[in-house]
């Protein structure tokens, strides 16, 4: 059965999250993506957890994860040799996805407008932290840096501490997004007989222009002029993240029009009496504030997250169990529509990871291919379709150019 993107070809010169997962979402629906390693592999290989905790580049959950479905050839830019290899895969790529340092491409001679000379239909994009251009563009910029300058640190965590970053690589997951987006788009134009193009993708502008509600905070302090901030825990009656018998739930119910009915549900029909009750939250007195809040809380703590969640649902009200690794991993909903798939590796065995996301009725999916090991394509790729002559190829591996 055709895949969505079956027939182009993506080049992935990207390294650690966001390049990779830009390349995951070509190559998970399709896509022929060619992993460009340096010989000593992605950076990502070395980042944990690993199988049986022992570190193994073959092994790195955050490297399988992102490389799902995906070819690997290794090669040395920083030797000519190696560079002339890359040109030749460049000129029959569709699209190439590259995470160097503003300034890297061009000095290898692989920038832009020298690829696409002579192959004028080529996308490229370029992920960086801070942009091409800009006073900022040299700077380099972590998870963390990233999600403090352009994304929702500021918002998070409690007032009387330090800002709280969002956990794992949510910057570089959005901009890994951003960037597969704005590449399809381009292939579009070019499938319609347009030209190429050259996408600046930076980290920080795609946190503050996409994430959440950043947006949102930054354009209505354009309009008010007053800033965001964060709020302590409990700040908003019976609204928000609260523990659960058996964890956590964030349920938001105070201030709505399902809060009468809310009230019926917690067991506190009297409350419902209250000249409060129908009023917006900001306007509660802080006596029916506490008392529903207290009703609310100890309600809460006698029954375990879910059930807490379904019979709330069941009165309209918006929220949701909080899920740890485990509650993901046996949930039924997730079960029920296939979210798990199997995949066997040859060094890391067989696990279960999270499959593709989106369902199509004419288009469904097909077994998903481990990660490569690394440089696990050279032959197939430089003998078989670049031509490289085996004994050149045994010269270039002793050279260190692949």
């Amino acid at each position: 059965m055709a895949q969505l993107f079956d027939e182009i070809r993506v080049l992935e010169l990207a390294r650690n999250v966001a390049g990779p997962f830009a390349g995951k979402l070509f190559a998970d629906y399709g896509a022929d993506v060619l992993k460009v390693e340096p010989p000593d592999g992605d950076p990502s290989r070395a980042h944990g957890p690993f199988k049986d905790d022992i570190p193994n580049p073959e092994t790195s959950a955050l490297f399988l994860h992102l490389n799902t479905n995906k070819r690997s050839v290794t090669l040395n830019l920083e030797q000519e040799e190696g560079r002339e290899i890359f040109r030749r895969l460049a000129a029959e790529a569709d699209i190439i996805v590259e995470d160097y340092r503003p300034g890297q491409m061009e000095e290898w001679g692989l920038g832009y407008e020298e690829l696409a000379r002579d192959h004028p239909a080529l996308v490229m994009a370029s992920i960086t932290p801070f942009g091409q251009t800009g006073p900022w563009r040299d700077y380099q910029g972590s998870e963390i840096t990233l999600q403090a300058m352009g994304g929702p640190l500021h918002t998070n965590g409690s007032p009387h501490r330090e800002p709280i970053k969002s956990g794992g690589y949510v910057a570089h997951y959005h901009a890994g997004i951003a960037t597969a987006y704005a590449a399809l788009m381009a292939r579009f134009r070019v499938e319609l007989g347009g030209e190429g193009d050259h996408i600046d993708q930076a980290v920080y502008e795609a946190q503050a222009g996409f994430r959440d509600r950043r947006t949102v905070y930054l354009t209505g302090a354009s309009y008010t002029g007053f800033a965001a901030t964060r709020q302590p825990a409990g700040a908003r009656v019976a609204n928000g993240v609260r523990p659960a018998q058996d964890g956590y739930v964030n349920i938001y119910a105070g201030g709505t029009k399902h809060f009468i009915p809310f009230l019926d549900v917690i067991g506190r029909p009297d409350l419902k009496e209250h000249p409060d009750a129908p009023k917006p939250l900001h306007e509660y007195s802080p006596e029916f504030a506490a008392e529903v809040e207290s009703a609310w809380t100890g309600w809460l703590m006698e029954r375990p997250k879910l059930e807490s969640v379904a019979l709330t649902q069941a009165i309209g009200l918006l929220g949701g169990a909080v899920f740890g690794t485990d509650d993901l991993l046996s949930d039924p909903h997730y079960r029920g529509r296939g979210v798990w798939e199997t995949i066997e590796h040859p060094v890391a065995g067989t696990a279960e990871y999270p499959g593709r996301q989106l369902l199509l009725s004419e288009t469904p999916r097909q077994q998903a291919r481990h990660a490569p090991l690394l440089g696990a394509h050279n032959a197939e790729v430089y003998y078989d379709r670049l031509g490289i002559p085996r004994e050149e190829l045994a010269r270039l591996r002793a050279q260190n150019v692949i």
